[in-house]
């Protein structure tokens, strides 16, 4: 990859930096995926180092295009992880987990979706997390 994919842990800072002073504005703010998915990448970073583990996460994209939001290794699997803002979910957001299992051999258990939304669903796809319980991500408990 040319250009590595930068976060802000702290998404504060980085709205203040884009100029956004309400939390209205960022529904329809353009990069309100991007701070969306800095702010569940630094959730899995924190939850994994309270448990004592590395964050040892990582972004994965393809010449094509195809990319996985994080990756982590733990229990000897590994983990894919795809992070969308909308608070609906639909059968696209798999669409990058499918072509990874497919590519990596692994396994729809294996895959989270983490959406904007509330509901929490176990799919055939993978597992669907709401943002408010991020921090189950980086559990190995939760997981195995």
């Amino acid at each position: 990859m040319k250009t590595p994919k930068l976060y802000f842990y702290d998404t504060g800072l980085a709205s203040s930096l884009l100029g956004i002073e309400r939390a209205d504005q960022v529904k329809t703010h353009p990069l309100r995926g991007s701070l969306f998915e800095s702010l569940i990448v630094s959730e899995i970073v924190k939850s994994r180092l309270n448990q004592g583990q590395s964050p040892n996460i990582f972004f994965w994209r393809d010449k094509i295009g195809h990319e996985i939001d994080c990756l982590y290794e733990t229990a000897g699997k590994a983990i894919s992880v795809e992070i969308k803002s909308s608070q609906t979910i639909t059968e696209s957001f798999f669409a990058n987990l499918q072509y990874w299992n497919k590519l990596s051999g692994g396994q729809d258990k294996d895959s989270i979706l983490i959406y904007g939304g509330d509901e929490e669903q176990k799919r055939s796809r993978g597992r669907v997390i709401s943002w408010k319980n991020t921090g189950q991500v980086g559990e190995t408990s939760k997981l195995v």
